[in-house]
């Protein structure tokens, strides 16, 4: 699967292959654009331009996808979520659904066979 991403500083369409590779996700379309929004915001921390950063529209889904294929990602929401639940800040209606998902996660009890007895 290819997504498709803008550039922030000239807003030309490029693709980025999913699942991405590992490291930082690709930013700029081009060496070109990288310098000279790095060089941009060099000078705009000298005062000398303003610098318009374009922000990049991303979905709950691929939030959730980007979630999901990393096991360090799923581990720190499953422990933070332990963590709240722990914490009693999960007790609220909106919370519900979560909590329902929590106690699906759990493993059912099996009865216990005693020898002679089937």
């Amino acid at each position: 699967m290819i997504l498709e991403e803008t550039c922030p500083r000239c807003g030309t369409t490029f693709h980025e292959p999913h699942p991405r590779k590992p490291g930082r996700p690709r930013r700029w379309c081009s060496q070109a654009c990288r310098r000279a929004a790095s060089e941009e915001r060099r000078a705009a921390a000298n005062g000398a331009i303003a610098v318009e950063h374009v922000p990049v529209a991303v979905t709950l889904e691929e939030h959730v996808r980007a979630v999901l294929d990393s096991p360090a990602a799923c581990r720190r929401v499953l422990r933070d979520i332990r963590e709240r639940s722990e914490a009693g800040l999960l007790q609220d209606s909106r919370w519900n659904s979560v909590q329902s998902e929590i106690e699906r996660l759990q493993p059912k009890p099996r009865p216990q066979l005693r020898w002679g007895h089937r």
